[in-house]
Parts: C-alpha cells; sequence; structure tokens
C-alpha cells in the first residue's frame, strides 16, 4: 500500500472480510487493510505494513473476539490495555487503549479496557476458555499480538469486538443474532476512530515526525 497520505487517519487492520467490511462501512474506504487470520498471516502483514507506513501513523487492529470471563456480553467492544500470546510469556503494554477506550465509550459503545491474548487456533470450550484467561486477559484473538511490533514506531491499538462468550459456543446458532450486534459495533468503533491522530507513539511522550 501507499502511505503517501500519512495524516489521513489510522490505517485499520482487519483479519476478515467481514471485519474489513465493517471498517469500511464505518471508516470509508482509504486505510482498510485485510491482513489475513492467524499468525502466520498476520506476522507476514505486519512485515508489509512496517515497510510500507509512515513512522508515526495510527494503526488499529479491529475484529472479532470471543470473551473468556463473565460480564462481558455479545457486540461489547474490548479495548487491549496489553497483549499476550498462549505461547509465549511475554505481555505488551498499549498506552494508547486507555485513550481509545474513552473515546469509543463517550460514543456509546459498550466498552472493557482489559488484557487481550492470542492464540493460534480457535478457542473452544469452558476449559481452553479458562487457560487462555489464566494470564489474566478477559478475550482472545487470532492476530494481535503479532501485529503488535508495529507499536514500536507507531501509535498502535487493539479494538476487538466480541462475538461469543463463556457458554455460548463460536459454531453455536446463536451466534447468528450475536454476529449482527457485533457487526453494527465493529461499524461504529470505526466510523469513530477514523480520525483518531494521536501525537505521541508511547503514549506519554509527544514526539515531531522528525523524532521518531
Amino acid at each position: 500500500m501507499s502511505d503517501a497520505h500519512a495524516d489521513a487517519g489510522p490505517v485499520f487492520l482487519a483479519p476478515l472480510r467481514v471485519e474489513a467490511r465493517a471498517a469500511r462501512r464505518g471508516a470509508g474506504a482509504a486505510g482498510i487493510e485485510r491482513i489475513g487470520m492467524g499468525p502466520a498471516r498476520a506476522t507476514a502483514a505486519r512485515a508489509r505494513l512496517d515497510r510500507a507506513l509512515a513512522p508515526g501513523r495510527p494503526v488499529v487492529v479491529i475484529g472479532l473476539a470471543g470473551a473468556l470471563v463473565p460480564g462481558i456480553a455479545a457486540g461489547d467492544v474490548v479495548v487491549a490495555s496489553a497483549v499476550s500470546s498462549t505461547t509465549a510469556a511475554e505481555r505488551v503494554e498499549l498506552p494508547h487503549g486507555k485513550a481509545v477506550a474513552a473515546l469509543l465509550s463517550a460514543a456509546g459503545l459498550t466498552v472493557h479496557h482489559r488484557a487481550i491474548v492470542s492464540s493460534p487456533s480457535i478457542v473452544r470450550g469452558e476449559e481452553a476458555r479458562r487457560l487462555a484467561a489464566a494470564g489474566g486477559a478477559a478475550a482472545v484473538d487470532m492476530e494481535s499480538y503479532w501485529c503488535e511490533p508495529l507499536a514500536r514506531r507507531r501509535p498502535f491499538a487493539v479494538v476487538r469486538v466480541v462475538i461469543d462468550v463463556p457458554g455460548r459456543e463460536f459454531w453455536s446458532p446463536w451466534t447468528v443474532r450475536a454476529g449482527s450486534r457485533a457487526y453494527r459495533s465493529m461499524v461504529s468503533a470505526a466510523r469513530t476512530l477514523r480520525r483518531w491522530a494521536p501525537v505521541s507513539v508511547d503514549g506519554t511522550a509527544f514526539l515531531e515526525v522528525g523524532d521518531l
């Protein structure tokens, strides 16, 4: 992708076609990148985008997630306070999450500012959810952890909308209704963040582009 318009708002990274469609409906055609599902595709997309995107351009990973803990409903938004992986001990804090969560909450969405864990495979069943949540994560996806290195030179946020919850598996008939609710939340989140333009990479230090 060309990054000639680095001040045009954030780039939204959407793993699946339906997620990219929701982001496009909310934020417009510019700045939507479909990265594919799972760690291998996410890693390849990250490497490509790290070369293509200007330092300082905001990046938002947007898509669906599964809730790991009670108290989170389908259609709720989980903004990552940190990301980790089920396959590694590392946990990376995301300093922009708090501000992004506040923006989405002000737009009327139900938002949880909690840690997200990424898994190389779909997490199914109560025991698998319990294990995935052991490090303190509230939701699980399959890409965000492997996209996070983009945060080293750019404002970075992870916005995931819940589609399945404990006791309501992804492949259940209930998912059809939950999916409609989640889709609307993704559209609203993208619309709210299409002009997100933080001026720092780490959430505290205000930097000029030439300093990055």
